[in-house]
């Protein structure tokens, strides 16, 4: 006997209204219930929106509140989807500025909308951007951006934020530069580079992940946004350790990894390629995407120098059981 399953995604489009889709397997006929809040703290807040056909698989719906966050449950057989809300938080000059919860475990349970943010450089940020920080109630910043790419970018940020520095030195934009000093160095270059620079990561940073899992297991942090160069590389570690942590499947794990191509424009990046020749522009596109290639050459190096991720999560990062249990509590619904 076949269970009925809901699945949908929201977005904002350029109007700031938001695009709900789903679908609902098997396929059936028939009517889908939408209620919508402006909290998820609990299942009653939810009030009914409006009902539709199942077949019609998208709705366009008008904010009920400021625009910025809202909540959507969806029902219909008796049975609910989970918690849905839009993804990517639009920004004026934040790139790839995205929350990761809304993912299922591997054992069914949602991870939280709004505890843990993930963004690209924070330094350009307008005023607009800096409010759009404050009203998502961001207590904690962490910034991976090198030492000395973090000091000639200095971020302004609400004086109610803490910032705290953990310095990952993956390819910013001063590597980048200088990578494009060389001539010859081309798309080849560029992809063994960043794999070679994600092994430098996850093997000379250990410290300063294990001091996100610290700032992560205390509750008093949250929510939190975790921003680098461009929020792809050493985010996209931080934020896969931490997802596999609370026990979100690899092709998911890979999904949100991955989403960075489509947040990120490497036209309109700070690196100007369009007058370098043609091996060097896409050596920069290369470097300035990311590529599951770059993943899983990583986490292959993981897998066979310590058994597995969660071996390196336990014994590198001093990941224990405890604090998966505390992540969990903190970061996983209870309805």
């Amino acid at each position: 006997m076949s269970t009925v399953k809901i699945t949908s995604v929201v977005e904002k489009d350029p109007k700031g209204d938001f695009l709900l889709k789903w679908e609902v397997s098997p396929d059936q006929e028939g009517d889908i219930d939408i209620y919508s809040s402006l909290s998820d703290s609990s299942l009653t807040s939810f009030t009914p929106v409006t009902t539709t056909k199942i077949a019609n698989q998208v709705l366009t719906l008008n904010p009920t509140g400021s625009g910025l966050r809202e909540y959507f449950i969806l029902r219909t057989a008796g049975v609910q989807s989970g918690v849905v809300a839009n993804r990517v938080i639009d920004m004026n000059n934040i790139k790839n500025f995205r929350d990761i919860g809304g993912y299922f475990t591997t054992d069914d349970r949602q991870i939280k909308w709004g505890q843990i943010y993930r963004s690209g450089d924070l330094s350009s940020a307008t005023l607009y951007d800096q409010e759009k920080i404050r009203r998502l109630n961001i207590k904690t910043i962490i910034d991976f951006r090198s030492d000395k790419t973090s000091g000639k970018y200095p971020i302004l940020i609400h004086p109610t934020i803490r910032k705290i520095s953990l310095p990952l030195s993956p390819m910013d934009a001063d590597k980048l530069d200088a990578q494009l000093l060389n001539d010859d160095f081309n798309r080849s270059d560029a992809i063994r580079y960043v794999q070679e620079s994600y092994i430098d990561i996850v093997e000379n940073h250990k410290e300063q992940f294990g001091e996100m899992f610290d700032i992560l297991t205390n509750d008093a942090n949250y929510p939190i946004l975790l921003s680098g160069s461009l929020g792809k590389d050493g985010i996209g570690l931080a934020s896969y350790f931490i997802l596999y942590a609370l026990g979100v499947p690899q092709t998911v794990l890979e999904q949100d990894y991955m989403l960075s191509n489509k947040l990120i424009d490497p036209v309109k990046a700070k690196v100007d390629a369009r007058n370098l020749p043609e091996n060097m522009q896409e050596a920069v596109t290369a470097m300035l995407s990311v590529n599951r290639s770059y993943l899983n050459y990583v986490i292959d190096h993981i897998n066979n120098k310590y058994g597995s991720v969660d071996a390196y999560l336990e014994k590198e990062l001093r990941v224990s059981n405890g604090k998966k249990n505390l992540l969990r509590k903190y970061l996983l619904y209870n309805f």
